[in-house]
Parts: C-alpha cells; sequence; structure tokens
C-alpha cells in the first residue's frame, strides 16, 4: 500500500510539474520575440526527433538538443510555382534568416490530382533547393477542399509519400505533412478517428521503410484541435500535430478556441508543430494583426513550439508576403528576387516585412509606406522595351540590346562626361517606341539599377516626358555613382541604384504635381562613364506620395437575384476583397437597361496566376440555392478603350460551408478579343454577349446546398484589354 501511495504521488508531482511547464499568456514578457538561439540549420543540427525539453515535448536536433524551425509555406505550387527558384531560396536562408520552407501541394483544386508528374516535380525541385540553401523542407500533402483526407480525390497520398521517401530514403532534411487542414468532418472525437485512420498507414509505410523523419499529422476544424490527439495520440514516436492560427480570427489568449486547444495539447504531452499561420483574418484578409500575432508568437516561441508562416506569394490578400499587383495601385512583386538575393522592403507587404523581422528575431522596424513604387521599365520581356538611340544624341556609334533581361548599352568609350553639368556631351538613349502611358501622380524619384563588370563612375541625367511636361524640361544636373557605390553580387557584377529627384530632374515634379496629365510616356537619359564602355540598366521606378483619391460606388442596396439592377443600387454585388480590381462599381445604361458597371485596364506584364489581375465580383446572400435551375445567365457588355488580342475567361464560384468554402465550375465563358467583329452591337456601341455557366459543372453541390455566395471571375488570358465592363440580369436559369 505504501508503495502504490508513494507512486501515486510521484505521478501528481510529475503532473503539477507538467502543467506548470507550459508558459501562458499574459505572462510572457516581449523577450520571446526576440533572438534565435535555437532557430539551427540541418547542417548544425542534423536529423530531427522529438523530445522532452522543460516538461513539453517539442523538437529536438540529433543530439537530443531543443531546436525551433522558423520559416515560411509557399503558396499553392500549381498557382505560384515561379517561387521554386535559386534566388527566392537563398534569400529566404541567408537574409530572412529561415531554417525551414513548406511546400504546399494542393491535391484538389487543380493540384496533384489534376495533374500528379508536373506537382510532384515541382515537390522535387523545392526539396534540392531547400537541402542546398540548408533548409528543412515540409512536404505537405494539402488537404483543403473537398476537406476529408478519405476523399477519393486523396487516394493517390500513401503512393506518394512512398515516392519521396524513396527518392530521399530517411533524409534529415525532410519532414512530411499528411493532412493539412481537415475540415467538413466531425468536430470531435469521431473526426480526429478519421484522421488518425487516414494516417496511421501512411507513417507505417514510411517507418517500415526505415524513414525516421517527422511527421505532421492535421486535426479536425482546419487543425485547430491538437488537444483530441493529445487525448488518443497516434503510436510514434516522430509524429507531432498541427495547429493552425490566423491572428484577426484567433485571437491570442488562454480562453480562446484554438490557444485553449493548443495548451491543452502541450500540457497532456502533444508535441505540437505551427505548420500554417497568418497575420490576417482566417480569410486571408483585414489587419495585418500585429499586436496579436506578437501574442501568438511569444507564447510559441517560449514554449519552443516550431512556426511556418502563410504565405510566399503576391496575392492580392493581406497574409501574402509581397506586395500584390492592385489596379492603379501596385504593380506585383517578382516571385524571383534577382540576383542580389534580396528582396528590398517596398517589396514585401506588411505582413512579410513583419514576418522577416520575426524568424530573425530582430526588432520591427516598418518603413514608411505612405510612398508609392511603379515600375516603368524592367526588361524582363527579353526586349529594349522601346529604348533607342535619341535622335539627338551626340554620340551615336552605340548599341542597345538586352541581355539576361537588362537593357546593355554598349559602345560607351565616347560618352567619359562624368561632371554635374557636362551631360549634354554623352549619349542620349530614350523610350521612343514604348507606346505606353503610367501615372505618377505625386512623383518624387526615379531610381534605376546600374549594373557594371567592375566598379567605376556613372553619371546620368534625366527629362522625364509627358503631355504634362510640355515634353521637354531640361535637367539641373547629372547624378554621380562612383565605384564605392557598387556592391558585388553573387554573379560577379557590381550593381548601385542611381536616385535622381525632382532637383535634379524638374520635369519629375511638373509631371507628378500637373492639373491635367500625370502621365509619363517617355523619358531621355544622358550616361556618361569614366573607363567602362558597357554598362547595364535595369528595373527603372519611380516612387512618390500615395495620393488616397476616395472610391465612391453607387449604393449596394439589398442583394437580389435576378439582380437587374433597375432601383439604381448594386442589389448586393461588390469586389471581392482580394480583387486585383477595386474601381468604382456604379449603375449606368447599357442596351436601354441599368446595369452594373466598372472600369479595368489588364497589365501588360501577366502575373503566373491568371487570376491575380482579375476582376473578382463578390454576391452574398441569404439562402442562395440554386434549386433546380441548370445555369447561371448574365448579359455582359464591353465598352473598349483597347482591345484587340487574348482572352476574357469568365469563371463563376461559390463558397458553400458543405463543400469546404469552395466549389468551381468546370465550365468557363471565354470572349476572344480578336474576334470582336463578329460581336453583336448594341445601338449604344457596346459588345454583348449572353454569358451562361453550366451549375451541373459545380462539384460538391446539391439542388438545396447552401451556396453562402457567388464569386464572379472576369480572368485575363493574355489579353490587352482596357475599359469599361457592365453586367445584368444576373439570375439562375434552367
Amino acid at each position: 500500500m505504501k508503495s502504490v501511495l508513494a507512486l501515486a504521488l510521484i505521478v501528481s508531482i510529475n503532473l503539477v510539474l507538467l502543467a506548470n511547464s507550459v508558459l501562458i499568456p499574459p505572462n510572457i514578457d516581449d523577450s520571446f520575440l526576440y533572438g534565435n538561439e535555437l532557430v539551427k540549420k540541418p547542417s548544425e543540427a542534423g536529423a530531427l526527433q522529438v523530445i522532452e525539453y522543460n516538461g513539453i515535448k517539442t523538437l529536438g536536433d540529433e543530439e537530443g538538443k531543443p531546436i525551433q524551425l522558423r520559416g515560411m509555406s509557399t503558396h499553392g505550387l500549381q498557382w505560384f510555382p515561379e517561387i521554386l527558384n535559386e534566388n527566392a531560396f537563398a534569400a529566404l536562408a541567408n537574409d530572412w534568416g529561415a531554417n525551414v520552407i513548406r511546400l504546399a501541394m494542393y491535391v484538389g483544386e487543380d493540384g496533384y490530382a489534376t495533374d500528379p508528374d508536373t506537382m510532384k516535380e515541382r515537390v522535387i525541385q523545392g526539396i534540392e533547393l531547400a537541402k542546398k540553401y540548408d533548409m528543412y523542407v515540409i512536404v505537405d500533402w494539402h488537404v483543403h477542399a473537398p476537406g476529408d483526407p478519405t476523399d477519393p480525390i486523396y487516394e493517390g497520398a500513401q503512393e506518394f509519400f512512398k515516392e519521396i521517401s524513396e527518392l530521399y530514403p530517411n533524409d534529415p532534411h525532410i519532414i512530411y505533412e499528411l493532412c493539412n487542414e481537415p475540415n467538413g468532418i466531425p468536430n470531435d472525437e469521431t473526426g480526429w478517428q478519421i484522421v488518425k485512420d487516414y494516417a496511421e498507414p501512411i507513417i507505417e509505410m514510411l517507418r517500415e521503410n526505415g524513414n525516421e523523419n517527422i511527421v505532421i499529422v492535421g486535426n479536425p476544424n482546419w487543425s485547430q484541435r491538437p488537444d483530441l490527439a493529445a487525448d488518443d495520440p497516434i503510436d510514434d514516436q516522430n509524429t507531432v500535430y498541427t495547429l493552425h492560427f490566423y491572428a484577426g480570427t484567433h485571437k491570442p489568449s488562454p480562453d480562446s478556441y484554438v490557444m485553449k486547444n493548443a495548451i491543452y495539447a502541450l500540457k497532456h504531452g502533444a508535441p505540437i508543430f505551427v505548420s500554417e499561420w497568418g497575420t490576417s483574418e482566417a480569410t486571408g484578409d483585414g489587419g495585418p494583426y500585429i499586436e496579436e500575432s506578437d501574442e501568438w508568437l511569444k507564447f510559441l516561441n517560449a514554449n519552443n513550439v516550431s512556426w511556418v508562416n502563410w504565405s510566399l506569394t503576391n496575392k492580392n490578400e493581406k497574409s501574402a508576403a509581397f506586395t500584390p499587383y492592385v489596379y492603379g495601385e501596385s504593380e506585383a512583386t517578382d516571385l524571383d528576387p534577382g540576383p542580389d538575393q534580396i528582396w528590398s522592403p517596398e517589396e514585401l507587404s506588411v505582413s512579410g516585412e513583419y514576418v522577416r523581422a520575426r524568424i530573425k528575431g530582430v526588432e520591427y522596424e516598418p518603413i514608411d509606406r505612405s510612398n508609392y513604387y511603379k515600375t516603368l521599365w524592367d526588361f524582363d520581356d527579353g526586349t529594349t522595351q522601346g529604348f533607342v538611340v535619341n535622335s539627338d544624341s551626340p554620340v551615336t556609334d552605340v548599341s542597345l540590346t538586352n541581355e539576361d533581361n537588362r537593357l546593355k548599352i554598349s559602345g560607351l568609350d565616347a560618352s567619359n562626361d562624368v561632371s554635374e553639368g557636362g551631360f549634354w556631351n554623352n549619349l542620349r538613349i530614350s523610350a521612343d517606341n514604348w507606346g505606353n502611358a503610367v501615372d505618377i501622380t505625386g512623383t518624387e524619384k526615379i531610381m534605376i539599377d546600374v549594373i557594371l563588370k567592375s566598379p567605376t563612375t556613372v553619371a546620368m541625367a534625366v527629362i522625364p516626358q509627358g503631355p504634362g511636361n510640355g515634353w521637354w524640361t531640361n535637367p539641373a544636373r547629372a547624378v554621380r555613382l562612383t565605384p564605392n557605390d557598387f556592391v558585388k553580387q553573387v554573379d560577379g557584377t557590381y550593381k548601385a541604384v542611381l536616385t535622381i529627384t525632382a532637383e535634379d530632374s524638374p520635369g519629375l515634379e511638373i509631371i507628378g504635381t500637373s492639373d491635367t496629365d500625370n502621365t509619363i510616356q517617355n523619358i531621355v537619359l544622358f550616361v556618361g562613364t569614366d573607363g567602362t564602355d558597357v554598362i547595364y540598366l535595369d528595373n527603372f521606378k519611380v516612387s512618390g506620395k500615395k495620393i488616397e483619391i476616395p472610391i465612391i460606388h453607387d449604393p449596394l442596396g439589398e442583394a437580389k437575384l435576378p439582380s437587374d439592377f433597375e432601383d439604381g443600387t448594386r442589389q448586393g454585388w461588390k469586389w471581392s476583397s482580394d480583387s486585383a480590381v477595386q474601381t468604382a462599381l456604379t449603375i449606368d445604361e447599357a442596351n436601354g437597361s441599368k446595369a452594373l458597371s466598372w472600369e479595368v485596364a489588364y497589365p501588360e506584364v501577366k502575373p503566373s496566376d491568371t487570376w491575380a489581375s482579375a476582376p473578382r465580383l463578390d454576391f452574398w446572400m441569404d439562402g442562395l440555392k440554386r434549386g433546380g435551375e441548370n445555369f447561371l445567365f448574365f448579359d455582359f457588355y464591353l465598352a473598349p478603350d483597347r482591345a484587340s488580342e487574348g482572352i476574357i475567361e469568365i469563371n463563376l464560384a461559390f463558397q458553400p460551408p458543405l463543400a469546404g468554402y469552395w466549389a468551381q465550375a468546370t465550365d468557363t465563358y471565354q470572349i476572344d478579343l480578336s474576334d470582336l467583329d463578329s460581336t453583336t452591337v448594341t445601338n449604344d456601341g457596346l459588345y454583348h454577349y449572353e454569358v451562361k455557366i453550366d451549375l451541373n459543372s459545380v462539384p460538391n453541390i446539391e439542388d438545396n446546398t447552401d451556396l453562402r455566395n457567388m464569386l464572379l471571375i472576369f480572368v485575363d488570358v493574355n489579353s490587352d484589354f482596357a475599359g469599361r465592363m457592365y453586367i445584368d440580369n444576373v439570375n439562375f436559369i434552367e
């Protein structure tokens, strides 16, 4: 009896110690935001394992010492494969200090189930890059829509993990994530049993084949229930359990649902891994919520929970790490940062800028974002983008070519005045054949990347040209770069950024403040060098103060279907928060009827994700159902200012809760802009299309499924469209 009592006492003491070992807000101070002593690289830490540290199960290195992983997740590799490049991985590993990257391989939503060979190749490419740049890599079998991991679409899971593990047997860099965000299954023990029964055979296969890698397993309610796994864990030493949160939706309080579940899991011996979290709301929008994110990260860091932020994308959502394309406001950041292997702060979103600091464990010092940045010439299309030797140039024996997506200028030996005032003697080049016009209202400076084979002095003067400048206002001076300004790049070249202000080039201020026209349509450059015959120019950017012009929409009104807009309201239609177009939605006349209308111009440089530049209309209505109808119908009108090539593809999607909040029609409606001559033209000069999209092509919905909301996406497929669009008479029909 004494032995039993003694054992019970020991167990009780251990449980108390275990319970007290979890650090819980608000008793965690800011020091846990700074420093990254436990953030070790694979070359130092080796193979990962689950250990017990301070009474909590957590990640350890091959010697059993604690390690924390901090890094980033890609967005869907079917949509944003450009992130799989040398420069991006180098930037994450070196400039950001990340020791892990997650490869989000969606299975549904046009992912692996649609094209397994391509998606597998992308995962392998990501693994190789992660290994090269000394990062751990999470291979994520991204269960999302549909949300049940046992759905037939996911039947290839075991074979996929078998193939990857055979390619990389027991590779210490690799972490396997089996089930991203189960949803649409019971949010209880029954739901966890579904996930557990799905995961255990895959884990058993990996172990039988000698792979001791860490395995991350999701759990019900979008991986917010690691507490269920703590009560009924998988019998495997190196399995950890997912926790996902979005700081704007899931509050960092020990009494809130998600953190409470995390605390429970830690207290009851379940190791957790935050394989996805965002600074936004769970939708990807809103925020970023910096204070809430800080509280979450203090909790995770204090308890040595590893974390990966969502996501490495330039999609127009607040959780994205990079600046998105927004019509009339910003250009999308290139997911390849270039040979310097650094994204500038201006290329990062607020979320990206913040998370980079938190990965590094340094003070977050936000930049002034009252400035805007626009790229005028980047030469990424392999051409000189309209640049020629100016007709008035005193130096003419010069060659302009595109080399490695940069403007190469050869023959500068005769253009060697590098004084402030001697630029009239130098080569003049101009973008006479550019043919574009970019609004630079409020601009304050022009920045140009100058690349040399070896450092020397370069001097440049600039005349920006546009209708508001009268086309010719002389420079005040040339701006000089000296050899000390150039920094050696990874490829062995030397780069400096030449910055020209309105004081250097008065025409810049004239265009930026014009009351009539703020577009730049050409630029004249005077180029002088000291001792080099060849220079390269790249990334001509303008920067200025953002001038907020209020967007005034016509009244929203009450949601109504059919939507005929005859009451002068938008009848519930609004822009989706992630729409690349947010111009005024107005009720205007079209073909003798009132219609919903907006202005749009698709970008010349196309993002890889064709939806990234698309207007996305969102319609919410209580009780929205298809009933017994077979088609969505509406009248669509175009009033183009420019339209001669490419396609406008109209997509339809719903966000029904019972289908994982995403159900997209496979049927689309396509408008060939090269064939406008055969299109019906209305009396008021509009091109008219009767759009029908087959509702039977929408998966996972029935006649009485609560659709919640409807999205219309007007996708740019290599088109040059600019002008006005209209919709009218939107309805479900037989």
